[in-house]
């Protein structure tokens, strides 16, 4: 059987050393039959919570706009009858907002019947085009298409397809979801609900196991000892809890970031952000990680602080260079001091469903659980040591312990618990406000998912990357890490007035995850 016959369009890429060529057919195994009869009643509303009410505030609509690559062309047609029965039926993806009190942004989700050629879109394109003017193109559409307000009158998720031939794919397709649907970690799972694993046509995609740092060695030290050490962790967890409350209510009063050339300023509008992206290697990443004996969030973050100290000190060395005159200088430090840079990372606060559990309800065997869906996020500061380090593991080491650190604190809990009670009393003009303040005084906002550890397919179509990131942040840099088999694909929302070379960024991530790759394998032989 030739393999156009299971999924229309599904040929080989070849021109990409870097890409797996698939010359057998994909078994495809998803059924294009009617789903089952689900027992919900259309027309059913349920309450949002109060983290999705407060995402639809005025400028604050977050969206999380999310690019897969596609090792072959997309047949609209093959894609509309599987989304009808696949995604279409999943609550949030099948429901439309009524707002009730509109000065509290009171909302609810009603049930609806989803028409997806409202959803799913087909944009011809010139099949000669390059592919470096295609990625340029799908950068520029990925920002018109994250600017781009969402009708309210429709279940709010769309389906862009791409047939053109970038330098990471042969087609792309660009959805768009609005972040009161779900978190992150809820969205990457009903997407891979989707699709299956290409090694085992009949599998769903399987997600890797959390990375736990490797247990310390233990002495017996006997009853006492360890009563103390019991007692003396929640002394510890009390005192950075409360130290870091204290540091988030001074956040969002007073204490803001410096003020560089990469945040933005206070009394500003949020600009459009430029998406771009570069790909990483995920062996790399768990080579590094396996030396430090530490996990791949410290390699991440670490990564993160040396790319943005590379990049800082190239943007002040110019500056110095114009305001000298081009004169030469000794210097070789152009980093301002007592730099402070903080980023926002959010944290999942509660269990989420397994992509057979999303992939049951899509087919309508399970009820939907809500208390496993949804936003119920809170956030961590985390602050960066921009200093050019003499030797590049000692940005791991920096990660590590703050991250360490950052464990004993229940500060993410508070935030949480405190927004959620400014929307139930106050509404979400006052909650938006505080919202704000505090993304306004910091630089970046970071944040990590796991996706599945081996190659997949959606609905019969080879994947070859996934790049998620957020739009509608107000802050000027939105950094996110998406892995995905043996690739790890850095996304970077920036603001196009303060990110003049945004591309460099991205080479910075690739040339700073290098550099301390390299310090490891120097390490390991001596």
């Amino acid at each position: 059987m030739h393999l156009s016959t299971l999924a229309p369009g599904l040929l080989p890429y070849k021109e990409k050393e870097n890409l797996h060529i698939y010359t057998t057919p994909l078994k495809h195994t998803q059924k294009s039959e009617e789903p089952k009869k689900t027992k919900k009643m259309v027309g059913e509303s349920v309450a949002a919570s109060p983290l999705s009410r407060l995402m639809h505030a005025p400028n604050f609509n977050l969206s999380i706009v999310t690019v897969m690559g596609f090792s072959c062309t997309l047949d609209i047609s093959w894609i509309k009858l599987h989304v009808a029965n696949n995604l279409a039926n999943h609550p949030r993806f099948s429901s439309t907002l009524v707002f009730g009190d509109k000065k509290r942004y009171k909302i609810s989700w009603k049930e609806t019947k989803v028409n997806v050629d409202e959803h799913v879109f087909k944009h011809d394109l010139d099949p000669e085009l390059e592919p470096e003017h295609a990625d340029a193109f799908l950068e520029e559409f990925t920002k018109t298409l994250a600017e781009k307000p969402f009708d309210l009158s429709k279940p709010l998720w769309e389906i862009h397809l791409l047939n053109m031939k970038t330098s990471s794919s042969n087609s792309s397709a660009v959805i768009k979801i609005h972040h009161s649907l779900g978190d992150g970690v809820s969205l990457i799972s009903i997407v891979l609900a989707c699709g299956r694993s290409i090694s085992d046509p009949e599998a769903l995609p399987v997600l890797p196991a959390a990375s736990k740092r490797r247990p310390e060695k233990s002495t017996n030290g006997g009853f006492f000892r360890t009563i103390f050490s019991l007692f003396w962790r929640m002394v510890l967890i009390m005192y950075y809890t409360l130290i870091d409350s204290m540091e988030l209510a001074a956040t969002i009063l007073f204490y803001k970031d410096s003020d560089t050339v990469i945040r933005q300023k206070d009394d500003v509008k949020v600009s459009p952000k430029r998406c771009v992206r570069r790909i990483l290697s995920m062996e790399d990443v768990k080579l590094i990680k396996n030396a430090m004996e530490s996990t791949v969030n410290d390699v991440i973050f670490g990564v993160t602080e040396a790319a943005l100290t590379r990049y800082l000190q190239r943007r002040y060395e110019k500056l110095q260079s114009i305001e000298s005159g081009g004169s030469n200088s000794t210097n070789t430090n152009f980093l301002p001091k007592r730099l402070r840079i903080r980023g926002a990372i959010p944290f999942n606060m509660r269990p989420s469903a397994s992509v057979q559990d999303v992939h049951e309800v899509m087919r309508n065997e399970r009820k939907f659980d809500p208390k496993l869906w949804g936003n119920m996020v809170g956030f961590i500061l985390f602050p960066l040591r921009i200093h050019v380090q003499e030797d590049p593991l000692n940005y791991i080491r920096n990660a590590k312990a703050l991250m360490n650190r950052k464990k004993l604190s229940y500060q993410s809990l508070i935030e949480y618990y405190f927004v959620n009670l400014l929307v139930y009393i106050f509404g979400t003009k006052l909650a938006m406000f505080v919202v704000s303040r505090f993304h306004r005084a910091l630089t970046f906002e970071i944040s990590s998912v796991m996706g599945p550890r081996d190659e997949i397919s959606i609905f019969g179509y080879p994947v070859t990357y996934i790049a998620p990131t957020v739009a509608g942040v107000p802050m000027s840099m939105v950094i996110h890490f998406q892995s995905y088999a043996d690739k790890l694909t850095v996304s970077l929302a920036l603001d196009e007035k303060l990110f003049p070379d945004p591309q460099q960024l991205c080479e910075d991530f690739h040339s700073s995850l290098q550099l301390i790759k390299q310090a490891v394998l120097a390490k390991q032989t001596l």
